[in-house]
């Protein structure tokens, strides 16, 4: 009798995917609102494979003023609509304006990763042969237009695709050591169990929920948990995983930089979506980051051989200053996720970065090279990414860009990284691809930051494809100094708008620059 109660509570609890060959669709989040602008249903590309419904979550940039909240002005009320799901092959989606109006036109990005994308009965159809992460452009919005500096356009209601593969060893009500956690509980801290699971609906776990060693925090894809995650102790640091389809979401914070009284800058870290400490053997996997107060994802820590973090398949959209997307440290590696920052995307450090795609609107570098690592024991790779938008708000200044050092850090830096199909398909970016400055000419910056001493060398960037030159006609720009050159830079297949780029006259460079080569394919050791 207790088995077949245990039972029926496990089926009550369990959140129910709808599944057709293949595809599981999670239902409506009780509680929250679906996007006010997008309905989505998906099917498996087999004969006879039903349409399901697909749950889409919408985030917004909030229309506060900048200087209380961080949230940047000429963003006011553009949202971002994006459904998760899993499969296991092939699938169909349809994407329809709620309000009934037909789509005109549609564009997947990354444009290599869908076989197909038409326009059926004022519906976009899209194909994909397998899981990946993909926004689809409607109606033109980013890619017939220019966004960056001095746009003054209407809001823009974008749209994401995430085709996640199964997620392995999901837990289930009722299995041992799982806690359920019910919206409107505060879920304990610490007890008996290895695994918090949260139920469907909305939940809040506040500030700085703690993260314990040894520990699993599900949230399905049914779920919107408010609130950040962190372990303010090193011993607590190690063998943690935060998976599932769900959201976190840091909508109801305010930014650090805004409160009042203030805070120091140490407890910012508070306010960040996921910081671990002293962290080693931690996964962050399948979820959805949307709305950090600050930096969303920072899993701090220095290599240690055989112990490495891992982010995969994790999606990330900010809307504020500091909304930058994950630092990865010395330890961890990421692979196969989706990010749209207003501030920086990523770090380049740690155990390698691939199959990434990258979108920036204000202020953010797609690549953050400050912190480039001089190798000798291994490499570095940075591989098969893509940046589908590259814009930002401002022209003369240190941000944005693509490769970007910006006159910070210190130290030699750069042998034993490898950047390799790294494909920039912004028709429209703002800025130049190249900002590789170990000091700050004039006029991006009055103030002449630069690096401590230490040259740049031994980089080979190798199959770098950019769609297209900045709109406001910046050069590409590497820019050494005495003590800190840039040297011994190979550039394997660098082309623009097609063509290929072999002389060193591509960039802007001053007399600390020499050694730039661009080799053949076929005779560079891989």
């Amino acid at each position: 009798m207790k088995r077949i109660a245990k039972l029926l509570i496990t089926l009550l609890l369990t959140p129910m995917l709808c599944r057709a060959e293949g595809v599981f669709v999670y239902p409506p989040v009780p509680g929250l609102d679906a996007s006010e602008h997008y309905k989505v249903r998906v099917r498996a590309m087999t004969a006879g494979s039903e349409w399901r419904s697909a749950f889409a979550f919408q985030t917004s940039c909030k229309m506060i003023e900048k200087n209380t909240d961080g949230y940047f002005d000429h963003l006011a009320g553009w949202t971002h609509t994006y459904v998760n799901f899993e499969t296991t092959g092939g699938v169909e989606i349809e994407i329809a304006r709620v309000n009934g109006e037909p789509i005109r036109t549609a564009a997947v990005h990354p444009r290599r990763k869908a076989s197909a994308c038409t326009i059926e009965g004022g519906k976009a159809i899209v194909r994909l042969d397998q899981a990946c992460l993909v926004a689809v452009d409607i109606d033109g919005q980013m890619d017939s237009q220019d966004t960056g500096k001095g746009f003054q356009g209407p809001p823009l209601h974008t749209i994401s695709l995430f085709a996640n593969p199964p997620l392995a060893n999901k837990p289930k009500p009722g299995d041992p050591g799982v806690l359920t956690v019910k919206p409107g509980e505060t879920p304990p801290s610490d007890g008996s169990w290895h695994t918090l699971y949260f139920l469907p609906g909305v939940h809040d776990v506040g500030l700085a929920f703690p993260l314990l060693a040894q520990r699993n925090y599900y949230i399905p894809g049914d779920a919107m948990v408010y609130g950040t995650l962190s372990n303010r102790k090193w011993a607590d640091g190690h063998h943690i995983r935060i998976f599932g389809h769900g959201t976190l979401s840091g909508a109801r914070l305010k930014h650090p930089k805004y409160l009042t009284p203030p805070i120091s800058e140490k407890d910012h870290g508070l306010y960040r979506p996921i910081e671990v400490i002293g962290t080693t053997d931690t996964r962050v996997e399948g979820i959805t980051i949307a709305d950090s107060a600050t930096h969303s994802l920072m899993l701090v820590s220095p290599y240690k051989e055989g112990h490495p973090n891992e982010v995969r398949w994790t999606k990330i959209f900010t809307w504020r200053v500091n909304g930058d997307g994950i630092n990865p440290f010395g330890n961890t590696r990421i692979e196969d996720c989706f990010l749209r920052t207003q501030d920086d995307s990523l770090y380049v450090n740690g155990l390698g970065i691939r199959r990434c795609v990258l979108w920036n609107d204000a202020n953010g570098s797609s690549f953050v090279l400050s912190a480039l690592p001089h190798l000798s024991d291994r490499k570095l790779l940075v591989e098969d990414c893509d940046v589908i938008y590259a814009r930002a708000k401002w022209h003369h200044w240190s941000g944005g860009r693509v490769f970007n050092m910006r006159g910070e850090g210190g130290g030699a830096a750069g042998n034993g990284v490898i950047f390799r199909n790294i494909n920039i398909e912004d028709p429209r970016p703002t800025l130049q691809q190249f900002f590789l400055c170990m000091s700050m000419p004039e006029p991006y910056s009055k103030r002449a930051e630069k690096r401590e001493a230490g040259n740049l060398s031994g980089i080979l960037f190798q199959n770098i494809s950019i769609a297209a030159p900045s709109v406001l006609g910046e050069p590409q720009l590497l820019w050494g100094q005495a003590n800190a050159r840039i040297r011994n830079i190979a550039f394997d297949n660098l082309t623009l708008g097609g063509k290929r780029i072999s002389q060193a006259d591509f960039f802007k460079t001053n007399e600390f620059v020499d050694l730039l080569s661009f080799p053949e394919s076929d005779r560079l050791d891989r």
